[in-house]
């Protein structure tokens, strides 16, 4: 008998794992570098899926199993499953965050 462990991943990891699969993007180790995705016309993200260090399409290195987000073309946060840092300002924060991903999961 096979037993996994319950992994606790963040709310906005989770979200974006959700998003990945409606889309159809998953496998991430299928990307040579880092799969990239624009949520809405404020927030776009980067996620290495890979074991190692991969640079996004402007060069930012992520680390392996890491989300880096960008709002308005700024960075805005990285994190993983486990958690990370996001901005906390009044329009940039991650609870907008989450609205965004999951208004990309309603609208893919």
């Amino acid at each position: 008998m096979l037993v996994l462990a319950e992994l606790e991943v963040s709310e906005a990891f989770d979200k974006i794992a959700q998003l990945v699969i409606k889309l159809g993007a998953h496998p991430m180790t299928r990307y040579p570098d880092c799969w990239e995705h624009d949520l809405d016309e404020h927030w776009k993200i980067s996620i290495n899926g890979h074991r190692e260090p991969r640079k996004n399409s402007v060069g930012v290195t992520i680390e392996p199993f890491h989300c880096y987000v960008e709002f308005n073309g700024w960075p805005a946060g990285m994190f993983n499953p486990n958690g990370g840092s996001i901005a906390a300002g009044t329009v940039a924060n991650e609870d907008e965050f989450i609205r965004a991903i999951e208004k990309a999961i309603n609208g893919a």
